[in-house]
């Protein structure tokens, strides 16, 4: 050690200027690595991480990259982008620049891109311990963000904190966190400004206004985080207006780019402003970033490529005035301003930074939030009615790839059973059939998912309304419990009327969904209970793809084939999903009943309404709203189609294919995930661009050639076209049609519209399986997928006379 002891001697400061980074190529396969990393960063997108990652990995992840890569492709050079050039540049010329070299070295890493701050403090490392002369024995790490903010600046922090974590060899360390009011920021930016500016106008392209366009975080991030970037964006905003003399203060905007998600950015949005603004007749914008000191993907093409291409479709132009880059002066001043700050007194660091009075800041507008943020409590009680949910119906959708190999285990097994020869004898009366054919166990599966969706179909007003009079918790405990009880029936289900008997107290405690869904309510208000409700959605989407194919998986462990002795007790080869429903049952109860606490208030109790009816007379009475009653009744018959088909899927499978239940889980897995896929992506994102009736239409028509290709269906391959469409097409229609309720119904009748819509879908699901199962047990496997084709034309002709949505 005696090196590095001799080379910590003498002071020096290395500073580290520490930028975002970029892909290594425009190639997708790069920037899917970037964004990867980048949108894993909890910092930047700050959600539950495990909700997070898979949303970024089965929403995010298979659609950004190839559109990102096409922007990135603009700005490759062939060799890097403009980010790491600037700023290698700018490090080269701020080097050279610094009055005191022999005192102060500089150095870039990158977050994203190489050289990373391991690689720098590395370096340094090696040359303390080889006992080099000279090596630093401070570091200064400078974020080259001008305003704080946690996705940025604190990302760097955490960069830092990561690498150091495992040093033993720290020398003092300082974290400078903004310079968005430094002389030499905000002189400088002055400068270039007015210089474009003063060009443009002796060129007769005078702008008729400057746009100061920052990166946008989401308005939570401030009013509830308390992250100071926004007032950060002010205090530049207004210095620049302050000191820029090309244009008058008045034509001073600011604005804020570059939004992700759903959720609301900050204010005003530079698109939509800037729209607004030609279309009032400012033809000619300026805009300057000063977010960024080097040109990248948010400046260069962002707003020099892709709004202006927008504006000019309207008459307009964009005037992009570049960042500071590696301007000579800027690099000099900046060089000075690092000097300053390591080994001038402190009265000359105060004096390098511009101020703001009290009266400045009366003019910095307040962020309010539309649609506030979810509570602490309420976050704590989705996520348990989130899991409450998803263990539900993966124990529901567990059975699903089951239903061909059950009908034919109890009729060989239990053939003199009551119920089997009540429902088999009724239809060999009705055939004339001296026996029971492959058409006749179709009718099996329709039975047993008709009861189930029926029973729910009763039991969720019910639940709901005991839950408004004695609390939600004790409701979700029992039903969880009876759920349990059903898997246990079934475990044991050696008899048909075991299995009749477990799949009715199974559909009457399923009816805990208007629970679940009143939890939700509960703890939200009528600004962001959108937000809590997708919860509700995210829990359908996962326990649909998760249950069959854990049905299909466990079907394979025969457990009466293991322990013959346990057929006695009515074990049975499909005891083990059953067990596992039943397992994942009891941990939901467990979990319930130690972390979620009650969310109706009891001086609150009985003062609810239902707005369900188990009246199907009542449900198709017209409501007084316009478009409302053709999305329910187009929504009823599409759903009507949709359950038969994927009721009967399984036979089909099954009677062509030969298909077994683990086959049959992987049918339901593609079609969980192409419909997760492409709700999550692509109608997420298009739905409202494009518009929620076209989009419904598209999804409507775009299941039709999915039936016709199933009917025709002998192979392999065509039968997964099949499915492509028909998960295609769903997706696109189911959420589309339930905004479109929503759309059309005023504030105050919310509940009771959106509450006959959903119970028009749960009576779809009880007529749907039992018209299908009957037709094909009639007149064959094709002809209820050609007839549900053919039937799709009633909801394409009543969704196609949908009125236009009228702004609220």
């Amino acid at each position: 050690m005696r090196g590095p002891l001799k080379a910590l001697g003498q002071h020096k400061t290395k500073v580290v200027f520490v930028q975002l980074g970029s892909p290594k190529s425009p190639s997708v396969k790069d920037v899917r690595h970037y964004l990867k990393e980048f949108l894993g960063d909890p910092r930047v997108v700050d959600f539950t991480p495990w909700v997070w990652k898979i949303i970024l990995n089965l929403f995010v992840l298979p659609f950004r990259p190839k559109k990102s890569a096409k922007a990135y492709a603009r700005l490759w050079d062939g060799k890097q982008f403009p980010l790491i050039s600037n700023t290698h540049s700018f490090t080269n010329k701020v080097r050279k620049a610094l009055p005191h070299p022999e005192q102060i070295e500089v150095e870039e890493a990158y977050l994203l891109s190489s050289p990373r701050i391991e690689d720098v403090w590395s370096c340094w490392e090696q040359q303390v311990l080889k006992g080099e002369s000279r090596p630093a024995t401070k570091v200064l790490a400078i974020a080259m963000f001008p305003q704080y903010s946690e996705s940025t600046v604190a990302s760097g922090m955490d960069a830092f904190a990561k690498v150091l974590s495992g040093k033993v060899l720290i020398p003092p360390f300082e974290f400078m966190t903004d310079f968005h009011m430094a002389k030499c920021f905000i002189d400088n930016s002055v400068r270039l400004i007015d210089q474009n500016l003063s060009q443009w106008k002796n060129e007769g392209r005078a702008a008729d206004k400057l746009v100061i366009s920052f990166h946008g975080i989401p308005k939570r991030r401030v009013t509830h985080k308390f992250d100071p970037y926004y007032q950060h964006c002010f205090e530049t905003f207004w210095l620049l207006k302050k000191f820029i003399t090309e244009i008058e203060s008045d034509k001073i905007e600011m604005t804020f780019q570059s939004r992700f998600g759903s959720e609301e950015w900050l204010t005003p949005y530079t698109d939509a402003s800037a729209v607004a603004w030609v279309e009032e007749g400012h033809k000619r914008l300026a805009f300057y970033c000063p977010s960024f000191v080097a040109d990248c993907l948010e400046t260069t093409d962002e707003i020099g490529n892709e709004l202006g291409h927008e504006l000019k479709e309207l008459g307009g132009e964009v005037l992009l005035i570049p960042c500071l880059n590696d301007d000579d002066q800027w690099c000099q001043d900046f060089a000075r301003f690092i000097d300053d700050h390591e080994l001038s007194h402190k009265q000359t660091n105060i004096d390098n930074f511009h101020t703001l009075s009290k009266e400045d800041y009366k003019h910095m507008p307040a962020v309010e939030l539309k649609s506030p943020p979810l509570s602490d409590n309420a976050k704590s009680s989705l996520k348990i009615v989130f899991l409450t949910l998803f263990l539900d119906l993966v124990g529901f959708s567990i059975i699903f790839p089951l239903f061909p190999a059950l009908a034919d285990y109890y009729l060989k097994t239990d053939r003199d059973n009551f119920f089997l020869r009540l429902i088999f004898d009724s239809i060999q009366t009705w055939t004339s059939a001296g026996e029971t054919n492959f058409n006749s166990l179709v009718l099996f599966g329709g039975a047993l998912g008709a009861l189930y969706s029926f029973l729910q179909f009763v039991a969720a007003p019910i639940w709901g309304t005991i839950s408004d009079r004695i609390g939600r918790r004790p409701v979700l405990l029992i039903s969880v419990f009876g759920l349990m009880l059903s898997y246990g029936f079934w475990f044991f289900a050696g008899s048909f009327t075991i299995l009749i008997l477990g799949r009715i107290i199974g559909g009457i405690m399923g009816g805990n969904i208007s629970t679940a869904t009143a939890v939700v309510a509960d703890v939200t208000d009528k600004s962001n209970r959108s937000k809590g409700m997708a919860t509700i959605g995210i829990a359908f989407a996962l326990g649909f793809i998760i249950g069959p194919a854990m049905g299909g998986l466990f079907s394979l462990i025969k457990l009466n084939e293991i322990y013959p002795a346990l057929v006695s007790y009515g074990v049975n080869p499909f005891s083990v999903p059953a067990l596992v429903a039943g397992l994942l049952s009891l941990f939901n109860l467990v979990n319930l009943y130690s972390r979620f606490k009650e969310t109706l208030p009891a001086e609150k109790r009985g003062q609810s309404e239902s707005d369900r009816s188990i009246n199907p007379i009542k449900l198709f009475k017209p409501l007084p709203f316009k478009g409302v009653n053709l999305t329910n009744f187009g929504y009823f018959f599409f759903l009507a189609a949709f359950s038969g088909m994927e009721f009967t899927l399984t036979f089909l499978a099954a009677e062509r294919l030969a298909f077994t239940p683990m086959k049959n889980a992987y049918m339901f897995i593609f079609i969980g995930v192409v419909l997760t896929l492409v709700q999550g992506g692509y109608v997420r994102r298009k739905a409202h661009q494009i518009g929620e009736k076209r989009m419904a239409l598209q999804g409507l028509v775009f299941v039709i050639p999915g039936l016709i290709a199933i009917a025709y269906a002998q192979s392999l391959f065509l039968l997964y076209v099949g499915l492509f469409f028909l998960a295609v097409g769903s997706s696109m229609t189911i959420p589309t049609l339930t905004s479109l309720v929503s759309l059309y119904t005023p504030a105050q009748h919310q509940g009771k519209s959106v509450g006959i819509f959903r119970s028009l879908g749960a009576l779809a699901r009880v007529i749907g399986p039992i018209v299908a199962s009957l037709i094909y047990w009639r007149y064959g496997s094709s002809v209820p997928y050609f007839l549900g084709a053919a039937f799709l034309i009633i909801p394409i002709f009543l969704v196609s006379r949908l009125p236009k949505v009228e702004a609220n």
